[in-house]
């Protein structure tokens, strides 16, 4: 898909096709659902991948190098209001040498008071939460499109990154 956007002088300057990403969704219930309803809509053919716990994620992300085609860009992750706060899937992740660098949205329902500066504490990208009506989550989506997929720039997917890490320490 060819895209064009507008130059300083006003006219058409010619896009290269945008990277294709690969987006993970932990998440389950019926928020999960709506997230994933909502993100399909918008996602404009990037590949998702649904995780219904943090159990799922770790088994999965064993699979998976970092130069896989299928790694992900981007994790988009739901409180499980039952289960956790988020802090600990999170600090799982981002102590992960392979893992680290992948963005990580949180999204809470409205019936969860997160601690959301815990959470940015321990590395997520953003903390959303869940609008009621599924319009809401709709217009989320639209953002995040905007955003994650058309102006940020994808994590580099050029192996592990562990030796990186450990010479930072």
């Amino acid at each position: 898909m060819e895209r064009s956007g507008t130059s300083q002088k006003g006219g058409l300057m010619p896009y290269s096709r945008r990277p294709m990403f690969n987006v993970w969704l932990i998440a389950s219930g019926k928020e999960g659902a709506d997230l994933e309803e909502a993100l399909r809509m918008n996602a404009l053919g990037h590949n998702l991948t649904m995780l219904a716990d943090e159990r799922a994620f770790e088994s999965s992300s064993k699979s998976f190098r970092r130069d896989s085609e299928h790694f992900p860009n981007l994790l988009m992750y739901l409180i499980d209001h039952d289960v956790n706060d988020g802090t600990g899937f999170l600090r799982q992740v981002k102590q992960s040498p392979d893992y680290r660098h992948v963005p990580v949205i949180v999204f809470y329902p409205g019936n969860v008071s997160p601690n959301v500066h815990k959470l940015y504490g321990y590395g997520a990208a953003s903390v959303i939460r869940v609008p009621i009506r599924f319009s809401g989550l709709v217009e989320v989506m639209r953002t995040i499109d905007a955003y994650w997929f058309n102006v940020a720039s994808p994590p580099p997917v050029d192996g592990p990154l562990s030796h990186l890490w450990d010479a930072i320490k």
